[in-house]
C-alpha cells in the first residue's frame, strides 16, 4: 500500500495541475468572449464582470504557478512530465496577459462608445474579434489535447488576422483624413485592432509550445 502512494500522490497532483490549466482556459476564453460581445453591443454590466474576471485570472494564475514550482520541487518528475509542468508555466503566462489585453480592449471600446466611428470599421472589428476567438480556443485545445497537427496550424490563422489588421489600419487612415475631430477615436480603434492581433500572437506561441513539447523541436516560419 505504501509503496503505490507516492505514485498516486504523484498523479493526482498532475492531474489538479490539468485541471487548473482547464480552469484557467476556459475562464481566459469566456473573457475574450465577452470582451468580443462587448465591442458588438457595449453593456456596463459586461464591462464590470471583465474587470473581475481578470483579477481572478491573475490571483489563479500565481496560485497555479505556485502548484507547479511545488510539484517540480517535491516530486522530482522525470523528462516527459517534467517537459509538460515547464511548458503548462509558460502556456498560463500567455493566459494571464491574454487576459491584461483583455481588459485594455474594453477601456477602449468604452472609450469610444460617444464617437461616431463609420460601421464599416466597426463590422471589420467584430470579424477580428470573433476570429481571434476562434484561434484562442483552437490554441487552448491544441495544448489540452496535445494535438501537434492543429498546433501547426494556428501561423495559418495567423496570417488572416495579419490580413485584418492592416484592412483596419488602411480604412482608418483613410477616414482620418476626412474626419478630422475624430482622430483620437481612430487611434483608439488603432490600438483595438493591434490588441486582437497580439492576443492571436499569443495563441500561436501556446501552439509553438506545444510543438516543443511534444518533439523538442521549436518551430520555424517553414514547418
Amino acid at each position: 500500500m505504501n509503496e503505490k502512494s507516492p505514485s498516486i500522490t504523484f498523479q493526482n497532483r498532475i492531474n489538479n495541475i490539468k485541471e487548473g490549466y482547464e480552469e484557467l482556459g476556459n475562464l481566459t476564453i469566456k473573457l475574450t468572449g465577452t470582451v468580443v460581445r462587448l465591442l458588438e453591443n457595449y453593456d456596463e454590466t459586461d464591462f464590470e464582470n471583465i474587470e473581475e474576471c481578470s483579477t481572478t485570472i491573475d490571483i489563479k494564475t500565481i496560485d497555479l504557478e505556485r502548484e507547479c514550482i511545488k510539484f517540480m520541487a517535491t516530486e522530482q518528475p522525470l523528462a516527459k512530465d517534467l517537459m509538460f509542468i515547464e511548458s503548462t508555466l509558460r502556456v498560463i503566462s500567455h493566459f494571464k496577459r491574454i487576459s491584461h489585453i483583455c481588459l485594455k480592449i474594453a477601456k477602449l471600446i468604452k472609450n469610444i462608445q460617444c464617437a461616431d466611428i463609420p460601421e464599416k470599421i466597426l463590422k471589420e472589428l467584430e470579424y477580428m474579434g470573433d476570429y481571434t476567438l476562434i484561434i484562442l480556443k483552437k490554441s487552448f485545445f491544441v495544448f489540452s489535447n496535445q494535438d501537434l497537427d492543429k498546433a501547426k496550424e494556428l501561423p495559418i490563422d495567423d496570417d488572416r488576422i495579419d490580413e485584418m489588421y492592416d484592412s483596419i489600419l488602411n480604412e482608418v487612415t483613410e477616414n482620418m483624413i476626412k474626419n478630422n475631430e475624430l482622430i483620437p477615436y481612430f487611434v483608439d480603434v488603432i490600438f483595438l485592432a493591434r490588441y486582437f492581433e497580439r492576443i492571436a500572437d499569443k495563441s500561436v506561441s501556446i501552439g509553438s509550445r506545444t510543438i516543443f513539447m511534444l518533439t523538442l523541436r521549436r518551430p520555424s516560419i517553414d514547418d
